[in-house]
């Protein structure tokens, strides 16, 4: 695991939040629309664009459009990029967001604000409106309270894109594992709530896109990866009962799914 940040920042930094988009340089119209989601936030923003070599000259050209830098990527993989965008910063607050992703307007100071008033959140996380390849919303994932409690037994309600970390609490618990494709988030959202809470915004934070070429259109187990994730915070006893727990997990995970939805068209 890489270790974020330094030593204890004595002052409030401005901007706040050092938010990191990774990028293969492949999906230009997407990553334009990602970029000025999250320039026409209210709250400034310490922006990272990373992505490969190969890609540097049309990426240095988005970041110099949209105020950012762009990094080279050291190392291949979506976790190496985010945890190399969030090496060394001093903003109070950690994000990323997937290149073909969106930030809802308000997103930012919503998020910040949240855990300003909840001093013991790890992370805040809201709602997510499922979006297509040309950004016709589907349907808005609410996942509430419950979603926080309930993922721990691999039912992943807790939507990313939005979501919003406390640096120092990352700092803690180790940032992204480059090991995993598929489910790092869900990983890092395990540990974070082993360390603080999360807290629960009820609002639009972000918006996810489904097209054929996302990384989770390409899962093609979308439930193995989260599953061996789940399994490394399972106590001693929930691991023995698995088999016996894990399908009812599944039933209620699929009905919540559908009563999260209600009235997201």
């Amino acid at each position: 695991m890489t270790e974020i940040g330094g030593g204890a920042v004595g002052f409030r930094a401005v901007p706040r939040v050092r938010m990191v988009v990774p990028t293969n340089g492949e999906r230009p119209a997407y990553l334009e629309e990602c970029l000025t989601s999250i320039r026409q936030q209210a709250e400034p923003v310490d922006l990272v664009i990373v992505g490969p070599a190969g890609a540097a000259p049309h990426l240095r050209q988005a970041a110099e459009r949209h105020d950012c830098r762009f990094l080279v990527e050291e190392r291949r993989g979506l976790s190496n990029a985010i945890n190399q965008g969030w090496q060394g910063a001093t903003a109070e607050f950690l994000a990323w967001l997937g290149d073909d992703d969106l930030l809802a307007e308000g997103s930012l100071a919503a998020a910040q604000g949240e855990l300003d008033r909840t001093r013991a959140a790890s992370m805040v996380y809201g709602q997510v409106t499922v979006i297509d390849s040309v950004g016709r919303a589907l349907y808005t994932m609410r996942p509430g309270t419950f979603a926080s409690w309930f993922f721990r037994y691999g039912q992943n309600w807790v939507g990313q894109p939005g979501s919003l970390y406390r640096r120092e609490a990352v700092r803690q618990v180790g940032a992204l594992d480059p090991t995993l494709r598929y489910a790092m988030d869900f990983d890092l959202h395990l540990r974070l709530r082993r360390s603080g809470r999360m807290a629960y915004l009820p609002r639009r934070l972000g918006c996810f896109r489904v097209h054929p070429t996302s990384l989770t259109a390409s899962n093609p187990d979308p439930q193995d990866e989260g599953r061996r994730v789940m399994r490394r915070y399972l106590g001693p006893r929930a691991r023995r009962s698995e088999n016996c727990w894990w399908p009812v997990a599944r039933c209620v995970s699929r009905g919540w799914a559908i009563f999260t939805k209600i009235g997201g068209r």
